[in-house]
């Protein structure tokens, strides 16, 4: 271990320089290092020594390039609304690791988060002599999660993987229903170079019989999902059609009197029992797709014992809260934070963008992480500017904002400024932006998250 931790945990504090003790490639960036670090045999060997923890409930198990988080928080609502005790499991976090782990729709708890990691520091202990690879952060808190899943004996728990699949720690699951998210670019450098060798990875989470529900993918994806399927005998399902999505006039900055509410989706899904529409709190239009997912994964679990009512499904998709997609955190100026970090959920932002907001200016507020596509990401992002706030997020992973400003000026002959903490870049962002006029935070998770921490609002 990085640090000693010779005594119990007895606070929350205690319980997360313990986590964070353990090395972070969400934070430090997913190097060459990390692919060969990364294996399963110590998360099973964690497990093992916990007394399998993830065999007490059963998991919905989800990954892909985009939209996963967003299918996950849809699935864990609707099966909460339909009355079941429901864990949750997402990366990486906004503010707060208490985000990554939801019970019954709440972060877990301070009390139960020390809990948990005490008993981890003892099993970690006792595993040290085994000669094991010292276990990474998000090993460690998966761990976390699906104990404390086991310990609030939930019914059902949503598992989304953190990069790729195959070799995720959270791949030693066996669940009732695996689903792929969207698949595109991002992380090539661990991945693989194209669609079909991402895919591949992604695909590594398909089990032996377990049916799989995959969104609309492209044609070399949806082959390499299905040639694994096939090998395996997993069912293979699509999500239903879009048969209809809601017409939508960009929405003027209210005027000062005006009640603000921020922008739904309205669609309608083709299922196989007739056109169901539903309004969703989370807009754009891959926000429908996502759900189409959702719902096709959800009509699966009838089979499992768990009964998704449509109604119910509805209902869960009109309350939904799921921060920094797409949220319209304010109005004149319009303010949107979004988390949106690769080329495929860039492309979705500015599409949402045009979409459901008129405003006569663009302030985009943007820090990416140096592992990332950086000048795709770019490329679509601003041209939809008017000005440009470069920063970083403050993790080791951030580019440098003086070095991504470098390329924003190879791209962009707006305006460009330079705030190197997010802090900073969002109050200048207020400075300079009129109340008719728009800013966008995004690029990184982290960025997000920091804006919202600054903005004091909840995760």
């Amino acid at each position: 271990m990085t640090a000693t931790f010779d005594q119990p945990i007895t606070s929350y504090e205690g319980g997360c320089a313990f986590l964070e003790s353990f090395i972070d490639y969400e934070q430090r960036g997913f190097y060459r290092d990390f692919a060969e670090a990364v294996r399963l045999d110590v998360m099973s060997s964690l497990l093992v020594a916990l007394g399998n923890p993830q065999q007490r409930w059963p998991a919905i198990h989800i990954a892909g390039t985009k939209g996963k988080g967003s299918v996950a928080a849809m699935m864990e609502a609707a099966l909460r609304e339909a009355g079941y005790a429901t864990g949750l499991y997402t990366s990486p976090h906004l503010v707060t690791v208490r985000e990554r782990v939801r019970i019954d729709g709440q972060k877990i708890s301070p009390a139960d988060l020390i809990s948990v990691t005490e008993r981890l520091r003892r099993t970690i202990a006792e595993l040290e002599a085994d000669d094991l690879r010292q276990p990474t952060f998000f090993e460690v808190y998966t761990a976390l999660a699906f104990q404390a899943f086991a310990d609030a004996a939930v019914d059902v728990a949503v598992i989304e993987t953190g990069l790729g699949g195959r070799l995720d720690a959270t791949n030693v699951i066996t669940p009732i229903v695996t689903v792929i998210t969207s698949i595109d670019l991002d992380h090539t450098h661990i991945l693989g170079n194209t669609v079909q060798e991402i895919a591949g990875e992604k695909a590594g989470i398909i089990k032996p019989g377990i049916p799989v529900v995959t969104a609309r993918q492209a044609p070399e994806v949806y082959d390499v999902l299905a040639e694994r399927a096939a090998q395996v005998g997993a069912p293979l399902l699509a999500a239903p059609d879009i048969a209809e999505l809601g017409r939508v006039s960009p929405r003027p900055v209210p005027d000062a009197n005006d009640d603000f509410k921020p922008p739904t989706e309205r669609f309608v899904l083709a299922t196989d029992t007739g056109p169901l529409e539903v309004q969703c709190t989370l807009a754009g239009r891959h926000q429908a797709d996502n759900a189409a997912v959702a719902y096709a994964a959800l009509k699966t679990l009838a089979d499992d014992g768990f009964a998704v009512s449509s109604r119910q499904f509805q209902t869960a998709l009109a309350q939904l809260q799921w921060p920094a997609r797409f949220q319209v955190a304010g109005a004149r100026p319009w303010l949107i934070i979004d988390c949106a970090h690769n080329p495929a959920s860039v492309r979705a932002l500015t599409s949402a963008l045009r979409r459901h907001l008129e405003y006569d200016g663009l302030t985009l507020v943007v820090g990416i992480s140096a592992d990332k596509d950086v000048k795709q990401i770019l490329g679509i992002l601003c041209p939809a500017a008017d000005q440009v706030i470069v920063t970083q997020a403050d993790i080791p992973r951030a580019l440098a904002a003086e070095h991504l400003a470098a390329v924003v000026r190879r791209q962009f002959t707006g305006p460009i400024s330079v705030a190197p903490a997010v802090s900073e870049a969002v109050e200048l962002a207020r400075e300079v932006t009129t109340e008719q006029e728009a800013i966008c935070i995004t690029g990184s998770f982290f960025v997000a998250g920091e804006a919202m921490e600054h903005l004091g609002l909840e995760t």
